[in-house]
């Protein structure tokens, strides 16, 4: 067994023996799972939940100052740095000296001292910071970054590199592959691709953006080497001059890996920093921080986004020195209060996998994918939110299987797998191991795993007797203690639910845009909405705002441009909660669009009233119609076919070389080619030039 067939061996374990249990007891009536990675990935999100929902705010006062130089220069901020020699913070830490300003009361003794001050400079220390490029990408910074730059799914970037991998039609540069393989943790680069960047970045940005060197970077100690990190297959391609020949997505995502990689070859940035001190007359303490970029070096190319700290931007000071007194301006407060940690998005999600060792760079974008589709998590503004499934399903595994969602464990099984990759452990030792102790979990889990009734403090407005949280398939509902003598069950959202989280303009008693019947409150799977209350013989609905949402009020909605209808453009929210509008009539008319804008340029005055057709989904092996290639006879001989779609071409030429172990056994980059590969090439090659010598051999069909 090798490297990548141990983890799928222990996954199918996991899997096989766990996702019965869990259907049996949650009784969803479709598949229920569980996994290695997959489950801990849903956990992280859950207890971020928890720790969301568990949170208390606490209230603090931002206090600063505008100063000014007495030769009136241009007013920079100071803010609060110490009181009576005591470091102001936001709360209470483990450190004993700190000043709170938790009220408003100090807050207005501050303000009124600070008024009252004179102020001088204290220290002045004056530095010169460099930032160095962030090296080329690996499979989950690829990701990572898409999700932070275009709000990209792991998926969907995955699909979009795919393509990119696979090759597009260049017109009269022929068929290429952009990018080398996008599935790797490894960052280093060919030697050959380092010399190209190098003498490009020469030629466009001149010597001083060239460092003496080469810049060689370090893959963490996991990563395997089988594959470079993800670069272009040839720098001339530039993303400008080839945007005409991409579909925009496809130029996003190329966009972003030449550039990155370009800008992991060039000069550091360099910063002149500054950070000063400036006391008062009333024991307090002021701090102000400015930069500014001496040498822009790899930002003129590129700029790494973080998912929390906010770009470096310039703030320019006026000159200061130690002992010079500065006036007034003005001092400013603001009340603030502590904010809960955020939630996962896809990216930040991928980051903490990998900080903890959990995974791999070709499973991230598919587990991304089964928590949302299999309904565990749901997207919110791109970040991910866990659903009562998927909470239920962490509260069982916790308690029957607690290994499996354990961020340790996980994180020690893949340092095991990567013993057995070296051959430091014997593959048949650790699946005993694991074996052994699992199964007897898996039995007892068989023999107790339940959902209990949860006890509320709640009363049922029938009977007044308590009510309990019942499971159901997807969610809990409250019903009555007393069943069955009482039959009170209501949805949790709707007993909890407060008009005051959402739009205060939102019409309430508006009619049903379908029929003009009156409307009922109902809570589905991606919130509370408007609900006909003809239903179901209309299922007319209208989604209700949350607090700070924009929202169509009735008067508002335009008329559907189609012909022959007589209905109205509502707002909708996806099951991924992005906004479209849509007729009312939807499905029976088709008229569908992401902003309103675009409903007079993609449907004339003639459009019909239509019914929406599904898209027909054709499988993995892509829609029928897809670009299909004539392969000569020399590759026919490798592929068995006389025409392929390109994807199908490379995937077909791997199977065979791997079936004929045509791999160097020493460097599985090197392919050697036996009777039929030598008529598509008649030496050893490097595995990226593959496509280079295959596009030699096929041409796209009429």
């Amino acid at each position: 067994i090798c490297r990548s067939g141990m983890p799928r061996l222990l996954d199918r374990i996991v899997g096989y023996k766990i996702s019965p249990i869990l259907s049996k007891t949650i009784k969803r009536g479709k598949g229920t799972s569980a996994g290695r990675v997959q489950s801990v990935a849903l956990k992280l999100v859950v207890l971020r939940e928890v720790a969301i929902r568990e949170f208390k705010p606490v209230e603090y006062w931002k206090i600063s100052t505008l100063l000014n130089t007495p030769a009136k220069e241009k007013a920079f901020e100071a803010f609060l740095y110490s009181v009576d020699g005591k470091r102001v913070e936001k709360e209470k830490t483990d450190k004993k000296d700190v000043f709170l300003i938790s009220n408003e009361k100090t807050a207005k003794s501050i303000v009124t001292k600070l008024k009252d001050a004179t102020y001088k400079v204290a220290k002045v220390d004056k530095k010169e910071k460099k930032r160095y490029p962030t090296p080329p990408f690996i499979t989950s910074t690829l990701q990572q970054e898409a999700s932070r730059h275009f709000g990209f799914s792991a998926n969907r970037t995955m699909g979009i590199a795919q393509s990119l991998y696979e090759g597009v039609d260049l017109k009269s540069k022929g068929f290429e592959g952009l990018i080398t393989y996008m599935r790797t943790d490894s960052v280093s680069i060919a030697a050959e691709a380092m010399s190209s960047a190098r003498a490009f970045i020469k030629n466009k940005y001149g010597n001083k953006y060239l460092p003496e060197k080469g810049i060689h970077y370090r893959s963490k100690k996991s990563a395997q080497e089988a594959h470079e990190a993800i670069r272009p297959t040839n720098l001339h391609h530039d993303p400008q001059e080839i945007k005409d020949l991409l579909t925009l997505d496809q130029y996003k995502i190329y966009s972003l890996i030449w550039k990155r990689f370009v800008a992991s070859q060039m000069m550091a940035a360099i910063y002149d920093t500054v950070s000063c001190d400036i006391e008062t007359n009333k024991k307090i303490i002021l701090r102000t921080t400015g930069s500014n970029i001496k040498f822009d070096g790899f930002l003129k190319l590129y700029v790494e986004k973080t998912d929390t700290e906010e770009e470096e931007k310039e703030k320019l000071l006026p000159h200061l020195e130690k002992g010079k007194n500065l006036n007034l301006v003005d001092v400013i407060s603001e009340q603030s209060f502590t904010k809960p940690p955020a939630r996962y998005t896809e990216a930040s999600l991928v980051k903490e996998l990998e900080k903890s060792g959990i995974g791999r760079p070709s499973t991230y974008a598919a587990i991304m994918n089964k928590i949302q589709n299999r309904e565990y998590t749901i997207k919110e503004k791109l970040t991910l939110k866990p659903t009562q499934l998927g909470e239920l399903i962490i509260q069982l595994l916790e308690e029957n299987f607690t290994p499996i969602v354990s961020v340790g464990f996980t994180s020690a099984m893949e340092d095991d797998l990567e013993l057995v990759a070296e051959n430091k452990r014997k593959w048949q030792s650790l699946i005993k191991e694991f074996y052994t102790a699992f199964i007897p979990m898996v039995e007892k889990a068989k023999k107790t795993a339940t959902i209990p009734k949860l006890e509320t403090s709640r009363k049922c407005p029938k009977c007044k007797e308590p009510l309990q949280k019942i499971w159901s398939k997807n969610k809990y509902f409250y019903g009555c203690s007393k069943y069955p003598d009482c039959d009170f069950t209501s949805a949790i959202e709707l007993m909890d639910f407060k008009k005051e989280d959402y739009e205060p303009d939102f019409d309430w008693d508006q009619p049903c845009p379908k029929c003009k019947s009156k409307m009922t409150l109902r809570y589905g799977r991606f919130g509370a909405f408007l609900g006909c209350s003809n239903y179901p013989k209309c299922q007319g609905i209208v989604n209700i705002p949350k607090k700070g949402e924009a929202f169509l009020k009735p008067e508002d909605r335009p008329d559907c441009p189609a012909l022959g209808c007589d209905g109205k453009i509502v707002m909708r929210r996806s099951r991924r909660g992005k906004i479209f509008f849509s007729c009312i009539n939807f499905p029976e008319c088709d008229v569908i669009v992401n902003a309103l804008d675009d409903l007079e340029t993609k449907y004339d005055a003639n459009h019909p009233k239509t019914a929406h057709q599904k898209k027909e989904f054709f499988g993995k092996k892509g829609k029928k119609g897809s670009n299909l290639y004539e392969v000569s006879k020399e590759l026919e001989a490798i592929v068995k076919e006389k025409k392929l779609s390109r994807s199908d071409i490379l995937k077909n030429v791997w199977k065979y070389i791997k079936a004929k172990k045509l791999q160097d056994p020493k460097n599985k980059r090197i392919i050697n080619p036996d009777k039929n590969l030598s008529k598509i090439f008649d030496k050893p090659i490097d595995m990226m030039k593959l496509s280079t010598f295959l596009n030699k051999h096929i041409k796209r069909s009429d």
